[in-house]
């Protein structure tokens, strides 16, 4: 017998809306939550989350203040808020990727460094995340402490490639185009060690497990979980979908949610509305940071509309607006907005690199990456009614099943001797 696990998590950033500390403290194991900025729930951030205070702040600030669940008031939480503002503040910057990729590698060395002062606690198990865990990992196994890592997109030297092949195809597009840098290459290096030191790793989907292996991380030390969880609570299936209520010659609502940006795919879904502008009747909205620059967006003012980014505790008005839900990444890890869109009740048009749960041709449909003839012939179905939608009971029973399931796997993963 082992003596009972606790676990210390390592969390730079708001990844997964804190998906793993809630439930490592609700299985009553967990020891620290690390991270870099935690809205604690103190007066001031209680006063400025009443709605009527909300409502009327800057999309930054609430932002800021999105990263609190109160699933985690009772937890140990240790957070470095400087080094979270000052990286925040960074991230708003037009800087090149070169600048970048600089701040992020001394970013993730100073989290770890700034952990390790702290101490471990008395945790004898530490879950990091791809890319920002290497100095804590390298601690915590010259203590005999087990290491789980996260990988949460796909495997870096892949991820470089294929943005490298998108700057190629869209040649002036992005702000800050992705060129290979010494910190990049870095990055890589740093990865392949954690890799290498971590017991376990857990990825979202089987596209990202791939793309581990192909760079020989042994298969039998990876297990795909899916997401588990989602933080907006306000997410709900709703019963006036596009399967019950889409009626012929009104027009579609099409949303994407996420950066605007090449590695999502937006050039390809802006080309498919193209494709269907005079075959059917609708309205896009794009949701996200923009990423892109303004000239080549601006041709497509006609069919889509750019919100920007949007605070997530109010996305649930726009999933509830829509008709469907397009997300044609190109690389990621299992796309928590195709989650939230699923349980929303909306069909979703997606690719096998989203790392998507959703079933091909039940749940919306899966098309190859960079093809917008494909999304535009999709939309046009859903349009149509030409997808056998699922029932609002089914489609809930089969989210609740991938959930439980992710839970059981989790907890199984990081109590194991």
């Amino acid at each position: 017998m082992y003596k009972q696990r606790k676990v210390a998590i390592a969390h730079l950033g708001a990844r997964k809306h804190y998906q793993e500390p809630i439930l490592l403290h609700k299985w009553g194991i967990l020891d620290t939550f690390y991270t870099d900025f935690y809205a604690r729930n103190n007066l001031i951030n209680q006063l400025l989350r009443n709605p009527q205070i909300y409502r009327r702040l800057p999309k930054s600030l609430k932002k800021m203040l999105d990263r609190y669940v109160a699933e985690l008031n009772q937890a140990n939480i240790v957070d470095f808020p400087l080094l979270g503002i000052n990286f925040a503040l960074t991230r708003r910057q037009n800087i090149s990727s070169q600048k970048w990729a600089d701040e992020f590698m001394i970013v993730a060395q100073k989290f770890g460094n700034l952990i390790l002062k702290k101490g471990l606690g008395k945790a004898n198990v530490l879950y990091g995340f791809n890319s920002t865990s290497l100095e804590v990992f390298e601690y915590a196994k010259s203590k005999g402490i087990k290491c789980v890592l996260d990988q949460v997109v796909a495997e870096c030297s892949y991820r470089n490639t294929i943005m490298l092949e998108e700057e190629q195809i869209w040649d002036g597009w992005s702000k800050s185009p992705f060129i290979m840098t010494e910190s990049i290459d870095q990055r890589i290096k740093r990865e392949s060690k954690e890799h290498q030191l971590a017991d376990h790793i857990i990825c979202g989907s089987e596209f990202v497990k791939s793309s581990l292996v192909s760079t020989g991380v042994e298969a039998e030390k990876i297990t795909v979980i899916s997401l588990g969880t989602i933080k907006n609570d306000n997410v709900a299936l709703q019963a006036d979908n596009i399967g019950n209520n889409q009626k012929k010659n009104e027009e579609l609502k099409i949303l994407f949610a996420g950066e605007v940006g090449l590695r999502k795919g937006i050039p390809y879904l802006l080309e498919s509305l193209k494709l269907i502008k005079n075959q059917i009747p609708f309205t896009c909205k794009i949701a996200g940071q923009i990423n892109l620059r303004t000239e080549k967006l601006q041709q497509y003012n006609d069919v889509c509309e750019f919100l920007g980014r949007i605070p997530r505790s109010e996305m649930t008005n726009l999933y509830q607006w829509a008709d469907v839900f397009v997300f044609p990444s190109i690389c990621e890890g299992s796309a928590m907005v195709t989650y939230e869109a699923l349980i929303s009740g909306l069909p979703i048009i997606t690719t096998y690199n989203s790392g998507s749960i959703i079933r091909d041709g039940i749940d919306g449909f899966i098309v190859p990456i960079r093809n917008s003839q494909a999304i535009g012939e999709k939309l046009m179905d859903v349009y149509n009614g030409k997808l056998n939608n699922t029932s609002l009971m089914d489609r809930q029973k089969y989210c609740e099943s991938i959930f439980q399931s992710a839970k059981d796997n989790l907890y199984n993963i990081v109590t194991a001797s």
